[in-house]
């Protein structure tokens, strides 16, 4: 019992800390603070201080990126809304699928379960960073499923800004993650392409079938992106 108390306030106290600055830095109000600590925590148990540091590291990218250009994103109707403040369907729509994967470790500790995790941080980092820095900078947008330009905030559509700023962010969860031992160092490109598949299939729901939710949308690709990775990792271990 005393090992479970150290090691889940271990797991606690840096997500709490990390909770209680971006909510004074207005990164997230008070409900994406909470559920963002109980998601982060259980991450955090699971797979250690590198759980934690990837999803900081998620967490400074999406802040910064969000933050970066923000009137121009708003004057173009475009920013997020409350000055770019995440809430709770924020912390569930990106953290819920990781959280997932460190609840199933915790059951049934399995290799694949690593490279799951840090394929669906990493799709959650290239989808955020990609979205606001194609906002910012990629000035009109392709939309997949016809191949046809369109204008900034067209939904489903992406920016060659964009799509190169989401995978720099993507390698450099899969490359901590590797520092960490989550993954392999033969698993570092895998990470990023599944990211990057994981986001296209999102921009194809959003732009091709319609999808409107943004929260919905964030769950998806990023179970997409895990199970592209799990994928990976099970078809490289068996060659």
């Amino acid at each position: 019992m005393q090992e479970f108390l150290l090691r889940l306030a271990a797991s606690v106290v840096p997500n709490l800390a990390l909770g209680i600055a971006g909510y004074l830095a207005r990164a997230f109000d008070r409900s994406g603070l909470v559920l963002g600590v109980v998601l982060g925590a259980l991450i955090t148990y699971s797979f250690g201080w590198g759980g934690f540091v990837l999803v900081l590291c998620f967490v400074v990218l999406g802040s910064v990126t969000t933050r970066l250009g923000y009137g121009r994103k708003e004057a173009g109707g475009i920013g997020e809304p409350a000055g770019g403040t995440r809430t709770w369907r924020n912390a569930v729509a990106n953290l819920a699928v990781p959280a997932f994967g460190a609840l199933v470790a915790l059951l049934a500790p399995a290799d694949v379960l690593g490279m799951f995790f840090t394929a669906s941080i990493a799709t959650a980092a290239f989808d955020t960073v990609a979205s606001e820095m194609g906002k910012t900078y990629g000035g009109r947008v392709l939309t997949l499923h016809d191949m046809k330009t369109r204008e900034p905030g067209a939904p489903g559509g992406i920016t060659a800004v964009g799509t190169v700023s989401g995978g720099i962010a993507a390698a450099v969860i899969a490359l901590l993650a590797l520092g960490f031992g989550l993954v392999g160092v033969g698993m570092v490109g895998y990470v990023v392409v599944s990211a990057c598949l994981g986001a296209a299939a999102e921009s194809l729901l959003k732009s091709a079938v319609g999808l409107t939710s943004t929260h919905v949308a964030n769950v998806i690709n990023t179970l997409l992106g895990g199970l592209f990775g799990a994928l990976f990792w099970t078809g490289a271990s068996t060659i």
